[in-house]
């Protein structure tokens, strides 16, 4: 199995927005709209299902997460009931 290509997100001060079809493609699998985000060492996962020190939240396209507030471009990689994300540009 090959993991898709990111889509990479602009982030300002921690502030990130989830590209329009990947929303839409979390929302069809989340029927009552609630989502599980967990924080790793570098790592946000946004999970359509229950996930070990997650913490359940509103699917939203506007998301806020303060490991990367110094982050100005964030890699999204979409694993369908899953989605990985990571900082990949930093402010100087």
């Amino acid at each position: 199995m090959s993991l898709p290509d990111p889509v990479y997100v602009v982030c300002n001060n921690g502030v990130f927005t989830l590209p329009e079809p990947i929303y839409h493609a979390l929302a069809a699998l989340v029927p009552k709209g609630m989502v599980y985000l967990r924080e790793d060492e570098d790592v946000l996962t946004i999970c359509t299902h229950k996930v070990e020190g997650g913490r359940r939240r509103q699917l939203n396209d506007h998301y806020r997460a303060a490991m990367f507030r110094t982050a100005t471009q964030l890699a999204i990689i979409d694993l369908k009931e899953s989605l990985r994300i990571m900082a990949v540009q930093w402010r100087r």
